[in-house]
């Protein structure tokens, strides 16, 4: 038999606490009421169901033991509902009938949490903070967790915590088997854990990531990360204490180093590197062409460098410091900010390549519409003292409204920098 009774008592239960009653606002005298009616209770007027009776049979029940009060069509007992009320003074009787714990015990045991995670990172107690300000405010936090089970969001905040200090290199399910025992528990959550870190960060940049890019920058990865390089340069590959030399130039396509791999990768400085090329996205890495007589290394980055890419970049900066480096990205807000966070992060002077008004000015037409949030943050760009040398490229395109990709720009020849 279908449980009527109870499901219209958790039903006041849900409306007493969003109530004004329940939040302590509430200016003068009112009830909590649930109106019977075709949505709130469909089968009482669903006559191929015949529940009419059986409704009012549990219903009256309820009423009799003190939980609600029942409220007839034109004071006609027994013949049509029109709404039910909620007896106030039967609350803690009400949660205990259903088996269901108050909200106020959910909110303190979430805010319980909240004082535990607290003081541990500075991009968790933003979070955290959040959570307790919209707790303590009536509203809800259903965006990242569930208040029903506190216990959601202490595997969040466990989860985040991990992220934010892990400090060595691995794969998504090495990572969730070290902190939860468990190879798949992380996968389950970290779509939220990323969005949370994302926003609380403070960091701009974590905004335009895909959740691996971000998983990245924490030293985690769902699976092997490569990097690509070509060019006609000599690399060294240590390992056992010696070192191979490979030339490069051997590969014409490109060669693709793992992340585990990157850090026995070295230089030689007596072989000459000239130019260094970071590409952002790999159709523009694969129509590069090398410079036959030139010492040109072009690296795809794949976007925001993440920190082993990093710590290979400066390796290769300490080995030339003398080379000339070149950025070649999207002509729009993540491209340019990709350029800004390579340049602070490495502490490497990177310039712009095909990044320039000439070359927007040659390509807008096949570009694509801004958004209204890259006019936003266009204009916020014009007033960062790092794009200065940019501002007038920024105007031209929120005149024209539009952004370039990388793929549209055609690179004939290397030396021709626009």
């Amino acid at each position: 038999m279908k449980r009527y009774d109870e499901r219209v008592l958790g039903d006041l239960l849900d409306r007493y606490e969003r109530s004004l009653i329940y939040s302590g606002k509430n200016r003068v005298n009112r009830t909590v009421s649930m109106p019977v009616s075709s949505k709130t209770l469909p089968e009482y007027f669903d006559e191929s169901v015949l529940q009419y009776e059986v409704i009012h049979q549990q219903l009256e029940k309820l009423e009799a033991d003190g939980y609600v009060r029942l409220i007839w069509k034109n004071k006609k007992k027994g013949h049509i509902l029109e709404k039910c009320e909620l007896n106030l003074e039967s609350l803690d009787a009400a949660y205990s009938l259903l088996r269901r714990k108050p909200k106020s015990i959910k909110e303190q045991e979430s805010l319980n949490i909240c004082r535990d995670y607290r003081g541990r990172k500075e991009e968790l107690d933003r979070f955290l903070d959040w959570i307790r300000k919209r707790i303590q405010g009536g509203e809800s936090i259903q965006k990242y967790a569930d208040m029903d089970t506190p216990q959601d969001l202490e595997r969040l905040c466990r989860l985040i915590l991990s992220i934010l200090t892990n400090d060595s290199e691995c794969f998504l399910r090495q990572f969730s088997i070290r902190h939860f025992h468990d190879s798949k528990t992380a996968e389950k959550d970290i779509g939220r854990a990323v969005r949370v870190i994302a926003e609380f960060s403070g960091k701009e940049e974590l905004a335009d990531l895909e959740p691996e890019e971000i998983l990245a920058e924490y030293n985690i990865y769902r699976n092997p990360s490569w990097l690509m390089m070509k060019g006609n340069v000599k690399l060294q590959t240590l390992s056992s204490g010696s070192r191979t030399d490979i030339e490069l130039g051997m590969f014409g396509g490109g060669l693709g180093i793992s992340n585990q791999d990157i850090e026995n990768i070295c230089w030689d400085s007596a072989s000459p590197i000239e130019k260094v090329v970071t590409i952002e996205n790999l159709t523009s890495f694969h129509q590069w062409k090398l410079e036959e007589h030139a010492a040109v290394l072009c690296i795809y980055l794949g976007g925001y460098h993440n920190q082993v890419k990093r710590r290979f970049l400066q390796k290769l900066y300490t080995a030339y410091p003398d080379a000339e480096y070149r950025h070649f990205g999207d002509i729009d807000c993540g491209g340019f900010r990709i350029w800004k966070d390579l340049c602070v992060k490495t502490g490497i002077p990177f310039v712009p390549l095909y990044m320039d008004l000439a070359v927007y000015n040659q390509y807008f037409p096949w570009g694509r519409k801004l958004t209204e949030q890259d006019r936003k943050t266009l204009n916020k760009m014009m007033r960062d003292p790092f794009f200065c040398g940019q501002v007038e490229l920024f105007a031209r395109m929120l005149e024209k409204g539009m952004k370039v990709e990388q793929e549209c720009v055609e690179v004939e020849q290397p030396n021709k920098e626009g």
